[in-house]
């Protein structure tokens, strides 16, 4: 097991960790989307999520019932691969917590989060198979991706509160995300903040894009409900 710690710290130069942030949110996602094969719409949906990720595909495992997930790079994530646990010790100051079975897992986080590499995702790719069916669902997927790019907009904003005049903020808690799970057309997103689950559903239904499946005592999930939706692109 390689276990790592590292502090990153921004207050000199605040400007930069926006962008720290976003790129570490966006690889871990990454590394926790996955999808039941057992579902044809989940599966066909997961596709079309990878494929709109650069340098990203996907692989099957084994967990009593056949599971796709990601790789990123030369990179397979599982389940088990990494875990990453945020941990804000003030504005612009963060300390960040990795441990994988794998010490290259350990180590690619950490270089990746910090150097100067972006995380393309989103992006658009030629698909020439019943494109009328496709149109439509690259739609959805955008859609997705605005939500997710929402959803970390609001993590980020959360972590700008002074923890002294709001309980949302983020300042002096521990966040990780647990999983991202891709159902039928829908991610389910669950992520622990201090230990307390909050799992949020992200919809490219226009009508119901986001729904608090469970929230912690604080209702911060609802909180970051409501800034996915003042963000949304769509």
């Amino acid at each position: 097991m390689a276990i790592q710690e590292v502090r990153y710290d921004f207050t000199e130069h605040g400007e930069y960790f926006r962008n720290f942030f976003f790129k570490i949110l966006k690889l871990i996602i990454i590394s926790k989307l996955n999808c039941q094969e057992s579902n044809e719409t989940s599966v066909k949906y997961f596709n079309e999520i990878v494929n709109s990720i650069e340098d990203c595909k996907t692989h099957r495992v084994k967990y009593g019932k056949s599971m796709i997930f990601t790789k990123y790079l030369q990179y397979e994530f599982t389940y088990q691969t990494i875990k990453v646990i945020l941990n804000f010790i003030d504005k612009n100051l963060i300390d960040i917590f990795f441990e994988s079975i794998v010490e290259d897992f350990v180590k690619f986080f950490d270089e990746l989060s910090s150097d100067t590499k972006t995380i393309k995702w989103n992006i658009t790719y030629i698909d020439n198979n019943n494109i009328q069916e496709n149109k439509l669902m690259k739609e959805e997927i955008k859609n997705i991706f605005y939500l997710l790019e929402s959803f970390i907009e609001s993590l980020y904003y959360l972590t700008t509160l002074i923890p002294t005049n709001n309980k949302d903020s983020l300042i002096g808690k521990t966040i990780e995300i647990k999983d991202v799970s891709v159902i039928r057309k829908s991610l389910n997103v669950e992520i622990l903040i201090d230990d307390n689950t909050i799992i949020i559903n992200l919809s490219p239904k226009k009508n119901n894009t986001v729904s608090i499946i469970l929230d912690n005592e604080e209702n911060i999930g609802k909180t970051i409900k409501e800034l996915i939706l003042q963000n949304k692109k769509f």
